[in-house]
Formats: structure tokens, sequence, C-alpha cells
């Protein structure tokens, strides 16, 4: 009845680092984010165990990965704006 309060209620063992990181919840499709965490898990099934070590690690493709999103989404704002004005009716240009 009160093995819930057993311990202050943290018998429970908290995930290990691979469990989380296996865990996080990526969109469908993400590939290059599916990439990162397999290479990830990678390191920490090779004996890299330590999160900020594996953080250092992971932070470049991650920027990477920022960067290429940045280019990706100025260049489609600019297809927009293109494919908005030529959708315009010729009389309505200026």
């Amino acid at each position: 009845m009160f093995d819930e309060s057993r311990n202050g209620g943290h018998d429970a063992t908290p995930p290990s680092f691979a469990q989380i990181v296996a865990g996080w919840a990526l969109p469908e499709n993400a590939y290059l984010a599916d990439t990162i965490r397999r290479d990830v898990l990678a390191l920490i099934a090779s004996g890299y165990d330590d999160p900020e070590a594996i953080a250092a690690v992971a932070l470049g493709p991650l920027v990477m990965a920022l960067g290429r999103l940045e280019v990706d989404l100025a260049d489609a704002r600019t297809r927009i704006a293109e494919l908005e004005q030529a959708a315009q009716p010729r009389n309505n240009r200026h």
C-alpha cells in the first residue's frame, strides 16, 4: 500500500544517458537529427559516458545542421517571394 513512499518515493532507477538519448523524440524524416542521435549513441557505446564530453563532440554537427537550416529557410523565403510576385496579375505589378 505504501510501497511508493519507501525510500522517499525514489526507488526507480534513473534512466541511463543512452536511454535518454535514445528516447529523444525526433520528427519523422529528420534524417540529419537521427544521424546525430545515432552518432551520440555510438559514442556512448564505445565508452564515452560523460554527458559533457559527448555534448562537446555533438555540438559541431548540431551547429552545422542549424546553419544548413538557416540557409534553406532563407532560400525558401526568397523562392516564396518570387512565386508570390509571379502569381500577381500583370496589371497589379508596379
